[in-house]
């Protein structure tokens, strides 16, 4: 089993949202939720995640919007961000894509063990890399 990830979704569709959250809180992730873009920005400023699902089209602020706006960020600007929508042939899909959403679901398509494992991919940790913070025989280290 993956380690616990910490999750924002951020879907205005109360029913979609909550089933997300609810799924992915039994597979043992923590999850907080906002109902659009605007919400999620002051959920970002309060505790960074480890990942983003987030819905296109919403009230306020819509995905796109959102992406534009963290990406601008730069303890933000390498969050993994999961898009789904109801309109996958949106004109603001490639745009999204392009501020670095790492996957696209089709809302009426996608089942949620599906997303559980992308979540899963793009949350696994790191190597520990701390082998490499010390010097090697005859190494100098930099400080």
């Amino acid at each position: 089993m993956q380690g616990m990830a910490s999750i924002l979704v951020v879907d205005d569709d109360v029913d979609s949202r909550e089933a997300v959250a609810r799924f992915l809180g039994k597979a043992g992730h923590w999850v907080a939720c906002a109902p659009n873009g605007r919400e999620a920005l002051a959920a970002l400023s309060a505790d960074t995640p480890d990942i983003v699902i987030l819905d296109q089209r919403m009230p306020e602020m819509d995905g796109v919007t959102f992406l534009e706006v963290i990406r601008c960020y730069l303890r933000w600007e390498r969050i993994p961000v999961i898009l789904l929508t109801a309109f996958p042939e949106d004109i603001y899909i490639r745009r999204a894509m392009a501020l670095g959403a790492v996957q696209l679901f089709a809302k009426a398509e996608y089942g949620m063990s599906e997303l559980l494992a992308c979540v899963e991919r793009w949350t696994r940790p790191l190597p520990d890399l701390g082998a490499l913070d010390t010097p090697q025989p005859g190494g100098q280290a930099i400080n």
